[in-house]
């Protein structure tokens, strides 16, 4: 695969082109940037005809990529967050050795130096002691109005961009610790969705039944998820 980058005065935006055994083009707008993946021998003017067709289109996912970054979790003293819908304020002090405290409404994460990368290493390490304890619980809890119990295996924790969640065919079940950071409905609703996997490995419509026998507003989490999500992971 060849990589060539190029950018126009005739576009607001910069694009690289990525060259390739392929017969058609295809525009990608990831992270902010955008990416042209084309046939090796595609010439500049087709490739040009095609993103001022798609320009529209490519300004609008950038403009709303930009918008959901300004709306990621900012990790600094005073930010306010959820856990499984319960307001806190994040609090940082100064102390020896690194510790998190959750004291009612309030999070105070004791480090030694407040760089960004120790406040979220901290952050996310609490995060997902709180994961721990709760998930597994919801998870067996779930599994048991299945009559499924026999079937659930390890219930394991990934910090995913592509998924909230995964059930394979051994029965064991991964979970993104930043749910979290989502309201409590529909943390139970990701729970109950993966835990329903353990009877159909497909999305069929026997599968939504199963899911809506646990959760019946499962569609409005669900939406919640797609609408929202981003606000869950800390700002890079």
């Amino acid at each position: 695969m060849q990589q060539l980058g190029f950018e126009f005065s005739a576009f607001p935006f910069p694009y690289e082109v990525v060259r390739s055994r392929r017969k058609t083009l295809v525009i990608y707008v990831k992270s902010g940037k955008v990416e042209v993946r084309a046939p090796t021998k595609a010439s500049i003017k087709w490739i040009t005809e095609f993103l001022t067709e798609k320009s529209p289109w490519i300004q609008e996912q950038l403009t709303e990529q930009r918008r959901r970054k300004k709306q990621q979790l900012v990790l600094a003293e005073g930010t306010s967050f959820e856990l499984m819908g319960q307001p806190l304020t994040l609090r940082l002090a100064t102390a020896g050795r690194p510790r998190a405290v959750h004291n009612g409404s309030t999070l105070t994460l004791f480090l030694k130096e407040r760089s960004k990368a120790k406040v979220e290493k901290l952050f996310l390490d609490w995060l997902q002691e709180q994961a721990k304890a709760y998930m597994p619980n919801k998870t067996r809890y779930y599994a048991r109005e299945l009559g499924l119990e026999h079937k659930l295996g390890k219930v394991t924790y990934r910090k995913t961009r592509t998924k909230w969640g995964h059930c394979d065919e051994s029965g064991d079940i991964q979970f993104n610790w930043l749910l979290m950071l989502a309201p409590k409905p529909v943390l139970d609703y990701l729970i109950a969705h993966e835990t329903s996997h353990l009877r159909y490995l497909n999305h069929s419509a026997r599968f939504w039944r199963t899911v809506e026998s646990l959760c019946p507003r499962y569609q409005e989490h669900r939406a919640w998820l797609t609408n929202n999500g981003h606000r869950l992971w800390p700002a890079a």
